[in-house]
This record gives structure tokens, sequence and C-alpha cells, in this order.
């Protein structure tokens, strides 16, 4: 989708709106466009695609398949780059992100409803296996890779149905199971993970262009691995099912599938394959920090990298708000005190040695704006009925957290949004946060504590200023995990 980003000649910094957190959020999607992101790495030149100054013949016939949030556009894009040199291709992409399709050489299956494999997902993978069977040695295949890609891609080992896998997915995920863990099991159960695409490919020439969803852009986890080896053993999938104790659980069919498929060879490699990484998280939150400071804040990324508990990140969160506003309106003595708080979290937050050198030494006296800026994907333990995704969540849970603070000296914003525009089963993107939110919430006889123990961010903030915190964009045709963005600044005297 087109992304329309407001722009802001003056902001009062004593008053951080919604709108400068959106303007900001913004240009942090606009920035891993797909369309963007492709022009940067690919161009066509005479008879040579030319993929990050690697050079492929494109005298050969070519191929196309892809699957996830970005697929579409990424489509779109190569395929009027390709032109006539493009034969045939085949994309998964979620439901409500494909737009008018004019191509005559791709075919978009629409699945994943909420992000969750379904029957259309399994036909879109079958029809992409099936194009692959197909390949000569002499065609090239291009793979177009992102996030939500494991969703589309589900083609479960024979006998396991689709509901059995997804069944299995589904307790993971609600017992906390981070992104990783989820692909360990994903990929042993299914056939195009994990390798799967590239071993059906061989030995026809593979160029995959990847959009990364995933804290570090391990190849192996994004959309599940489909191009590269799975260098993970068997035993990994089993111990994180008895991690959140499931593998009892199992129907034997799939213990059996577990237990025999530990065929990994440590140096296993795909000669045939070259994967390229062309968009990811850092992109985004480098966005984020520019326009924050060309609108006068001063501005820092200080982790990329954030995971964990949703209630463990808020708590963090609301603790540094609360130092930075004590030091936006103290002496510097105070600054050996924020210097050792971060210390103690920078490990858990990912926090790296630059950024974390850069804030401890910067002169918080007299600022008159900060803007923190965090990209990741934490997780939640699903324990309440309620409705609502992690940034949702986050959100609500960093306005309780700050509540407890009692920070009165400053003005404090949060937002936290999923850049692929839809934050769990809801249609929002995700949410704000303010050091005033659970105050205001109880004026108008809602209890926010209530909502989060119920898991039910989404009914909070839909009743709460009737759904005007809630950030609202609609698919963006991109996903680079989470961004995050706190904005700490004085109160006007």
């Amino acid at each position: 989708m087109r992304l329309t980003v407001q722009f802001f000649n003056t902001i009062k910094m004593s008053n951080p709106t919604t709108e400068t957190l959106t303007s900001i959020f913004l240009k942090s999607v606009s920035s891993v466009n797909p369309k963007h992101l492709l022009r940067k790495s690919v161009e066509v030149q005479a008879n040579k695609l030319i993929v990050c100054k690697d050079i492929y013949n494109l005298t050969r016939p070519c191929y196309l398949v892809g699957m996830g949030k970005a697929a579409f556009d990424m489509a779109r894009e190569i395929e009027e780059i390709l032109g006539d040199n493009l034969r045939e291709g085949v994309v998964n992409v979620p439901f409500g992100a494909m737009k008018c399709d004019k191509s005559s050489r791709i075919r978009f299956v629409e699945g994943a409803h909420n992000n969750l494999p379904d029957e259309n997902a399994e036909r879109g993978a079958r029809l992409i296996k099936g194009l692959i069977e197909k390949l000569e040695v002499d065609d090239l295949l291009l793979v177009l890779i992102s996030g939500g890609g494991s969703a589309l891609l589900p083609l479960p080992k024979h006998p396991l149905t689709l509901m059995e896998k997804l069944n299995i997915t589904e307790s993971l995920a609600k017992r906390g199971a981070n992104i990783c863990e989820l692909n360990s099991v994903r990929k042993r159960l299914s056939v195009l993970k994990g390798g799967g695409l590239a071993k059906l490919a061989y030995p026809t020439p593979v160029v995959s262009l990847i959009i990364s969803d995933i804290i570090d852009d391990p190849i192996s986890s994004i959309a599940s691995g489909p191009t590269t080896p799975n260098l993970d053993e068997s035993h990994v999938a089993i111990e994180v099912l008895k991690k959140y104790s499931l593998y009892d659980e199992l129907p034997v069919h799939a213990v059996r599938i577990l237990q025999e498929t530990d065929t990994c060879n440590p140096t296993e490699t795909f000669p045939h394959v070259r994967n390229y990484i062309i968009g990811n998280n850092q992109i985004a939150a480098n966005a984020a920090l520019s326009h924050a400071t060309a609108l006068g804040y001063q501005s820092f990324v200080l982790s990329t990298r954030v995971q964990g508990e949703v209630g463990r990140i808020s708590e963090i969160y609301a603790e540094l708000a609360r130092q930075v506003a004590s030091l936006i309106i103290s002496n510097k003595g105070e600054c050996e005190n924020f210097k050792l708080f971060l210390e103690t979290f920078k490990s858990e937050l990912g926090i790296s040695e630059f950024a974390f050198n850069e804030i401890t030494n910067f002169n918080f006296k007299s600022c008159s704006g900060i803007c923190l800026i965090f990209g990741g994907e934490p997780t939640v333990t699903v324990k309440g009925k309620g409705k609502g995704g992690r940034n949702q969540q986050l959100a609500l849970s960093f306005s309780i957290e700050i509540n407890k603070l009692n920070v009165d000296s400053a003005n404090i914003s949060f937002l936290s949004c999923g850049t692929d525009g839809i934050d769990g089963p809801t249609d929002a993107a995700g949410a704000f946060g303010t050091s005033n939110l659970v105050s205001d919430a109880f004026v108008q006889n809602i209890n926010p504590t209530q909502f989060l123990a119920d898991n039910d961010s989404y009914g909070f903030y839909t009743r709460y200023r009737h759904g005007k915190y809630l950030v609202r964009t609609g698919h963006t045709g991109t996903n680079v995990m989470d961004i995050h963005i706190l904005i700490v600044s004085p109160k006007a005297e």
C-alpha cells in the first residue's frame, strides 16, 4: 500500500503527539518498501541480471516463486524489472494483500488468513512445488522470501495433515515459543521448509531475495528457510516441544516424522543457491532515526534485537523512560546511575556497544526531547481469552508500568507497531502508550489492568478514546518485525 507520511515543520517538544510518533513509524516502513529495496538491489542490463553486483545470464528461461507479506509487491516489481525474461511464476500472499493484478505471467494465491496456514495457502504451496518440479537445469529460479512466508508455505510431510500441524504450532505460540523455536518445529514437519524448496529445485540455479523478519537475519529461519540447509538436528525440534510440554500430546505419526528426519549433514551446502538479504529491521530503524532527528529530537537507535516477554520488556522501557526524564531535568551528576542502569539491561535488550557508548556519553542537560528507537519481536504468553497482538499488549503494558512510576516531570509517549501493518488477528498495526493513559482510562470507567490480564489489548484500545490510540495502516506490503518508539520531553512550565 502507499503509506502517507505527515511532515511537520515545527513540533512542540513539550507535547509529542500521536501524529509525530506515527510520522516516524511510517518513515521506517517506507524505507523497507519492496519496490525501493529491489530497485537498490536488482537490475537488468542487456541479457544480464545483476543482483547485489553478482551477474546472472538471462538467456536462460527465468521462473519465479514467492511467499510472504511482502511477496506481492516484490513479485510485481521483479516482473517489471525482468519484463519478457520472466516465463512464469507462482506467489503466495496474505489475504487482503493482493491489489489489482494485471500480471500475465504470475499466479497469485491468497491464503493464511490472520497469518495462520490454511487450505488456500496449502494449495499455493502445492502449485509452487509443481512449478519447481518441472524446471530444467538450464533454467533460473528466483525465490522471493519475506516475513509471514512460513504460514504461506504449509505443505506437511505425509501423513501429517495441515490441521494437525497447525494445532502443534498454535499451541507452541500460545505457550510463548519464539519465532526460532517455532521454525525449528515447522522445518521438521514440512516438505518445502528447512531447505526443502532448494533441494526440490536442484540442480537448477536459484537466486533468493529476502526481506528479513527475524533478529540477526538468520536465513535458515526466515520463512522457515526454504532455500538454505536445515542444520538443526532433529532433537532440537523435539526439545522445543518438550520445553513447552507438547511432545507427549503429539499424534503418533508426528512423533515418527520428528524421529525419522534426522538426515541433516552439518557440512551440507547448496552450491546452486545464492541467498541475498535486501531488507531488514536495521534499515527501518535507521530511517526512523533520521526522521526523528529531522523533527528536532535527539535520537538514538538502542537496539534492533529486542525479544523476550512483553511484560518484561514493558517494565524495562518504563524504567528507561523514568531514568531519561530524570536526566533531562536534573544535573549531570546522575549520568553515572543511568549508565549503571543501562549496563544491567544491555544484554537483555540486545544493546550494541556503539549504542551504549553513544547514549551514556550524551549530555542530557537542557535537552528539549529524546527519541529512543528499538526493533525486534517480543512474545506474549497467552493466558486470557481476549483479542490483541504483541504490539498492542506492549503499548498497554508500558502504559500501566509507567503509571506505577509516577513520572510527573516529563511527557512520555510510546508507539509499538508491526511493520507489516497487522498485529495479531486484528485490523491494527499496534498502539500508543502514554504516561497518563491509565488515569485517563479510569476517568472513562475502563480498567486497563483487567484488559491486560485477559490478553484483550485490542478490546481496551477499541474502547479507549474511541479507538484513537490504535495505529491502523492496513497491510503495508512489507515485514521487518516491529518498531518501538519512545519519546521523552520536559513538560512546559
